[in-house]
């Protein structure tokens, strides 16, 4: 029986791509983050921005064992009819909605697939006031600011302005508070450099190179220092192998502890799939940290010492 409620209830959503099925179409992204919206309110209605235009519709759905996923129905769209210009994803999700019949939310991502292996929409959530304590996003990425996103002091539009990001930059999630009917993040800049707050509408949760949401406690290197590894093997280091063990957080998080020729542990820490930085200690002085790509390994150097770090063993795989 399906029944409006549950894992749904009370959450929002907007629009990353539409992926066809069929490949003459391919995937289909709307114009802004923002353009095509979906809330499922907690009485069965659901109210969609779409483009320009807004509307609604009832909505159902039936858990299966597992709830972030199984069945689910949307009625026919009641929308308003202004002539949207752009891509009007909005319009083909309102056309769309009635052949919706599945979902899943994976990642931190709602899926909502058609009959007929028609499609999948993908959609992602809308800024949580969620901390990644609470299992919010760990990144951000900035959409939408045409003009720039200014990082202010405080949690006010008339806040000083201490620094400005464009459309794709990466924020650490540090996270987000409601003041008044705004929602503010407290933001870093993915790598380092001053913090303070932005409006969260110019913010989506970044994804990773593997198709996934990083969210959450990041725990990989609190897990590799206890020896809890995802999985071991060997490496090139230099002109020999070493045993690693790599714990996994999700996202292309993870650190690989790597056992030297000397017999002591080297960690390498990964973020988004990005090599970061080692484990250097005082008593070894200055190592420099550096790294290239070729192909899918990544080549890290930590002073005179040498890695070569598939991509499998960051992702799995």
């Amino acid at each position: 029986m399906l029944v409006h409620g549950g894992v749904l209830e009370d959450t929002a959503w907007r629009l990353s791509e539409f992926r066809s099925m069929n490949d003459g179409v391919g995937s289909l992204r709307p114009d802004t983050p923002v353009s095509v919206q979906i809330r499922f309110g907690a009485d069965g209605t659901a109210t969609m921005q779409l483009d320009c235009n807004r509307g609604s519709a009832q909505w159902r759905l039936k858990p299966s064992a597992d709830p972030s996923n199984g069945q689910i129905e949307l009625s026919q769209v009641a929308a308003t009819l202004a002539a949207c210009g752009g891509h009007n994803l909005g319009g083909k999700f309102a056309k769309d909605a009635p052949m919706v019949r599945g979902y899943m939310i994976q990642d931190g991502r709602l899926s909502l697939s058609l009959l007929a292996d028609a499609g999948i929409y993908i959609f992602d959530p809308i800024p949580p006031t969620a901390s990644v304590e609470d299992g919010g996003p760990r990144v951000w990425e900035v959409a939408g600011a045409s003009s720039g996103l200014k990082l202010r002091k405080a949690a006010s539009a008339s806040a000083d302005v201490i620094g400005r990001f464009a459309d794709g930059d990466r924020l650490d999630n540090l996270g987000c508070e409601a003041v008044g009917e705004q929602l503010w993040c407290y933001v870093q800049r993915f790598g380092g450099g001053p913090v303070g707050y932005v409006a969260a509408g110019y913010l989506t949760p970044a994804i990773a190179p593997d198709g996934t949401m990083p969210a959450g406690l990041d725990d990989s290197a609190l897990r590799a220092g206890r020896g809890d590894f995802d999985a071991t093997g060997k490496i090139p280091c230099g002109d020999h192998w070493c045993d690693f063990g790599v714990a996994r957080a999700g996202g292309g998080f993870a650190t690989v502890v790597i056992t030297r020729a000397n017999g002591y542990p080297r960690a390498l820490f990964f973020r988004m799939g990005i090599a970061t930085g080692a484990d250097t200690a005082e008593a070894e002085g200055y190592r420099e940290f550096t790294v290239t790509r070729e192909d899918d390994n990544h080549l890290i150097s930590v002073g005179p010492e040498r890695y070569r770090i598939p991509d499998a063993v960051i992702y799995g795989g």
